[in-house]
């Protein structure tokens, strides 16, 4: 029996205990609709703006979507068993958590890209950038090597912020496991409270948080990845719609207005006559902690790393398959990629 299976047995009838509803989080009123959506999500970020977007923007509404939002705080592979037991239905977060389950030969298939940039950016304190000689013109290795006896927090075991943080030791030529040691911290609030306290000296998350730090706790920007600074992880299928084939197969109409929702959704981002307007409501609802002028520079700084459509290139995931081959013990051979996804869902009317 694999790990996905034995996790997603044990999480079927106790699903929600350690998820948190964002139902809470969103102030619009809405209609009930037809069909009930539930997404499981790792964290709340900026990683996962388009569903955030098509919830406050209506869109989920339109197409007649009950969309549930619950957040799994033990991470990516717990939320991607949810959905692999049949408690969830679409897991929004990492594809190496999706290629992880597809490889032990599950019923998980990826239906959607929401991230191209692996957008976990990655902050180190600014002492310590400085003991370093670090500045905005230091090389990749010497950023790289700076990380060696640090304590680099994450947000959960097996989530993308963890699996960056295992990569950027293993280009540095760094032990993992020696060289420096990964704390598991929980989401933005966590992370920020571990760092403006020095209990940690490095973290790797999505704006606003990285940009908080720099502003208010004398964080240095070690990789801006959303911008694509880090090689390796540029042009990279960082954030996705994953789900069951047997999901899909079962309510295909239900998907395929799910996926219409998250395309509109990605159009209206980088619409210059809506995205001021999304931005605006999702702040509200879902990041209302954070000063809305820092959000606001957030919102553009991290808007390059969304496509303007959901449809997956096979070659995305080869990327992600080299990404985790790099560090992986668990070497991904003789994966069927082409049976890994589907662009089934995407509706090429829209653009």
């Amino acid at each position: 029996m694999t790990i996905f299976k034995k996790i997603a047995e044990r999480a079927a009838g106790a699903v929600m205990l350690g998820a948190v509803s964002l139902a809470g989080l969103a102030a619009t009123d809405r209609a009930e609709a037809a069909d009930t959506v539930n997404f499981a999500m790792p964290s709340v970020g900026m990683l996962y703006l388009p569903v955030y977007v098509a919830d406050v923007m209506g869109y989920f509404e339109d197409e007649d979507i009950d969309a549930r939002l619950q957040v799994f705080r033990a991470g990516g592979g717990t939320a991607m068993a949810a959905v692999l037991g049949g408690d969830m239905d679409i897991y929004i977060g990492s594809t190496s958590a999706a290629l992880r389950a597809i490889a032990q030969n599950t019923d998980a298939v990826i239906a959607g890209a929401l991230m191209t940039e692996y957008a976990s950016n990655v902050v180190m304190r600014g002492e310590l950038a400085r003991e370093h000689g670090l500045d905005e013109n230091s090389s990749v290795e010497d950023r790289l090597a700076a990380l060696k006896d640090t304590n680099i927090g994450v947000t959960g075991a097996g989530s993308g912020t963890h699996q960056l943080a295992i990569y950027m030791l293993t280009e540095a030529g760094l032990d993992p496991e020696r060289d420096a040691t990964v704390v598991f911290v929980g989401g933005s609030n966590e992370i920020l409270a571990a760092f403006s306290r020095d209990r940690i000296d490095v973290f790797t998350l999505s704006n606003p948080t990285s940009d908080a730090a720099i502003r208010d706790y004398d964080g240095f920007l070690l990789f801006n990845t959303a911008a694509g600074e880090l090689p390796g992880v540029a042009d990279f299928l960082y954030i996705s719609a994953n789900t069951r084939r047997g999901w899909i197969d079962d309510n295909p109409d239900r998907a395929k207005r799910t996926m219409r929702a998250i395309q509109r959704a990605q159009v209206a981002m980088h619409d210059e006559e809506t995205s001021h307007e999304a931005r605006d409501q999702v702040h509200e609802a879902y990041f209302s902690q954070f000063e809305k002028g820092l959000f606001d520079e957030a919102w553009e700084a991290v808007l390059p790393a969304y496509p303007q459509s959901p449809e997956i290139e096979r070659a995305q995931l080869e990327r992600v398959v080299d990404f985790l081959n790099t560090f992986s013990e668990r070497p991904f051979d003789g994966l069927d990629l082409d049976a890994a996804y589907t662009n089934e869902l995407i509706d090429t009317e829209i653009n």
